[in-house]
């Protein structure tokens, strides 16, 4: 086991050294904003994430090779019956996805993570042995740690250079035939038609949000994009999940098409975020769901704020009917979601 602060030992000096070692590991990072974990197999990066950030799910959805229930019945049934089978393993085996969807899924999710942890300067790790039973066989559709790290730094210098704010809404202004840019600019200038903020347009075009922010910088700063006249009036929806996956699922579909999205992680956050934002809507799934709602309406701001369930059945008692609490299934398709919160849409 290794132990330490980010400030005695650099995250990426420590990935580049296991690789070298070619250690099969597990390295758990901490820090104020989050924290993260990185799986090592004989030095090769098999996967990594960070709480809050993006899973490997997510991505296949944002980059369209599956659908939002495909990959929730592709999480159920990796719990059920499958707890040691990758998430892409399983879509591979279903056929849902090719090898190369997948190699481009996981490098997007996992070099995003990887920069996340690098841009923490405060904070913890643990990297410990994988255990006996960790395979000893390199495994497929693992990447190069040294490479990774290496695209992880770059790009977090590249978001230190300069980003939009993720509300911000822009316009073309220039020509961009005149510029040699980058098959990632193309697609979010394709996008931006005055009408998509900034977060919008980084699902859309499958990019991480950072990624995508400086993109949109350095379009603006060559004059390519400017800031539209008039901002769109999207409606602002309260995402309150217990499960990480249905959390970043809901920002995914809902910023697509155009909602606002807030996050919170726990009730504290989220009655803050009632209060303070006053949001159109709110999303609730997770234990517990009748004390959630008790405590929404409790609340000023969430009296009367339209509540939808997400879950496996149907909402059952008088709570439900006396918190006017309205029920989307789960696992949800796009239809499910966007035909339930089409009325607060109407109503802007």
């Amino acid at each position: 086991m290794i132990k330490g602060t980010l400030k005695e030992l650099d995250l990426g000096e420590l990935l580049k050294a296991l690789e070298t070692a070619k250690r099969s590991a597990v390295v758990t990072v901490k820090a104020r904003s989050g924290w993260g974990r990185i799986h090592l197999n004989i030095g090769r990066m098999v996967y990594a994430r960070t709480e809050p950030g993006p899973h490997l799910g997510e991505y296949l959805v944002r980059l369209g090779f599956v659908t939002l229930k495909e990959v929730q019945d592709l999480v159920l049934l990796q719990r059920n019956e499958n707890p040691g089978t990758p998430l892409g393993q399983l879509a591979l085996s279903k056929k849902l996805i090719t090898e190369q969807d997948l190699r481009e899924a996981l490098f997007s999710q996992v070099i995003e993570a990887i920069a996340t942890m690098l841009g923490w300067s405060e904070g913890t790790f643990v990297a410990e042995g994988s255990g006996d039973n960790a395979s000893q066989v390199p495994l497929p559709h693992t990447l190069e740690t040294r490479a990774a790290v290496l695209e992880a730094a770059r790009r977090l210098d590249e978001w230190h250079r300069g980003t939009v704010e993720p509300d911000e809404v822009l316009v073309l202004a220039g020509d961009p035939t005149q510029h040699s840019l980058p098959q990632e600019a193309w697609q979010l200038l394709e996008l931006a038609d005055g009408t998509h903020r900034a977060r919008s347009l980084a699902v859309e075009a499958g990019l991480s949000e950072e990624h995508a922010f400086h993109l949109l910088y350095e379009l603006k700063s060559r004059g390519l994009l400017r800031p539209a006249t008039v901002a769109p009036e999207d409606p602002l929806v309260l995402i309150w999940a217990e499960s990480s996956l249905v959390r970043r699922l809901l920002f995914v579909l809902l910023e697509r098409e155009r909602y606002r999205t807030l996050i919170a992680p726990n009730q504290e956050m989220a009655l803050r975020m009632v209060e303070r934002k006053r949001p159109a809507a709110i999303l609730v799934e997770g234990e517990e769901v009748p004390a959630r709602v008790k405590a929404l309406r409790q609340s000023a701001a969430g009296r009367y704020a339209p509540v939808w369930v997400v879950a496996e059945q149907p909402p059952r008692g008088l709570w439900v009917r006396t918190n006017r609490v309205q029920y989307i299934r789960k696992p949800f398709t796009e239809s499910d979601v966007l035909s339930a919160l089409a009325p607060i849409r109407r109503s802007i």
